[in-house]
């Protein structure tokens, strides 16, 4: 019996896109997760006897040269301690590219750098006195024949822990993009795990009598692509494989959605919001439904801001509620005006992409004719 940390679209070397100095910061942050990886392998209660990194390790083919040394450095004290590191690229550092990184540094990459580009049996490890038969590729542009799912798999070894590392989609999530893999081929092959990268949210499924885990993104990217913020160990060679996943020490990004429809007054909003608020996160809060109070979402956000590491405000209301539009319209005012005639469009809208082109330029005009407009996403 052995375990394996299963690592997985790291993406070292990506770069937020917040606000400068925030994306640097964050940037330098996320670059930091191997170094905890590492860390974690290295602590004698874990048990870890293998790191599996399953693709997009740096998050393009020829991350910066640094960030290299730093990496090789970090996988280095894994050797030196006697703990197998096996690296399979991805499709975003694709070893495909004359200049990518895995042909530049082959020559000195510790542990098993797979350039096989397709499915094939790799090597046989003696991991804590178990054989374990390591299958992988290295997709590879105008080499990897891939026509379809891939359904070409080496049969496993009949004796030992069968273990399978790609980067790439499973059949069972549609195949999605990059290498597809066929599900029904994979099981027919009978290994005991298929160690999987690409798909950032993670998830196992059983095939056959193996298991098939994707690690998943350990550090988020964005409000849309937030990570697991979860370690992913396998406990392999006594009896099925076992999955058990563990708190990263990363910055959690976090959507909070607040219908503003219950709230009569801004200062009531306010008070919900920050209660809300995780104080460490990247926070997005998105405001829906519909106004009933004089919203102003830059002033909010302001307000808001120091009760976590950074917010972003994104106002997905449908707009104000009739008794308030009544009264604006009633105005003798610019604004007044403005809403009567974007009220007359709306009532004349022949479609729906009309109705919600009319809509929006009503809460942005009503916005910023009211102060409240600002840089906030609308």
């Amino acid at each position: 019996m052995f375990r394996v940390l299963h690592l997985a679209d790291l993406h070292l070397g990506y770069r937020p896109d917040l606000p400068a100095p925030l994306g640097e910061e964050v940037g330098r942050e996320r670059n930091g997760v191997l170094k905890a990886a590492v860390d974690l392998a290295l602590d004698p209660g874990r048990g870890i006897g293998m790191v599996l990194i399953a693709g997009d390790l740096f998050d393009n083919h020829r991350p910066e040269a640094s960030l290299v040394e730093t990496t090789i450095r970090e996988l280095n004290r894994l050797e030196a301690a006697g703990i197998r590191v096996v690296t399979v690229p991805g499709n975003h550092d694709e070893i495909t590219y004359h200049d990518s990184v895995y042909r530049l540094e082959a020559g000195r990459w510790p542990g098993i750098l797979v350039t096989d580009p397709m499915p094939a049996k790799i090597t046989t490890l003696n991991i804590n006195g178990d054989a374990c038969h390591l299958v992988a590729m290295a997709y590879t542009g105008g080499v990897s024949r891939v026509d379809g799912p891939l359904k070409a798999f080496p049969p496993p070894e009949g004796r030992g822990i069968n273990l399978a590392v790609f980067h790439g989609s499973l059949d069972w999530d549609g195949g999605e993009r990059s290498l597809p893999l066929d599900g029904e081929a994979l099981a027919a092959a009978g290994y005991d795990y298929i160690a999987l990268g690409h798909i950032h949210r993670g998830g196992q499924k059983q095939l056959g009598r193996g298991l098939a885990c994707y690690g998943g993104m350990v550090a988020g990217r964005s409000f849309a692509d937030p990570g697991t913020g979860l370690w992913t160990i396998a406990t392999l060679g006594d009896g099925p494989a076992r999955v058990e996943q563990v708190p990263a020490p990363v910055r959690p990004w976090r959507v909070v959605e607040l219908d503003v429809t219950a709230f009569h007054a801004g200062e009531e909003l306010e008070a919900a919001a920050r209660e809300m608020l995780p104080p460490a996160a990247l926070v997005q809060v998105r405001l829906t439904g519909t106004i009933a109070f004089d919203l102003d979402p830059e002033g909010l956000r302001a307000r808001l801001a120091s009760r976590c590491f950074y917010l972003e405000l994104v106002n997905d209301t449908e707009g104000w509620a009739p008794e308030i539009l009544e009264n604006l319209a009633a105005e003798p005012t610019i604004r007044g005006l403005f809403v009567r005639r974007l009220q007359e469009k709306l009532a004349g809208a022949t479609g729906p992409g009309e109705v919600e082109v009319a809509r929006r330029a009503l809460l942005r005009g009503v916005l910023a004719l009211k102060g409240g407009g600002g840089p906030c996403r609308l």
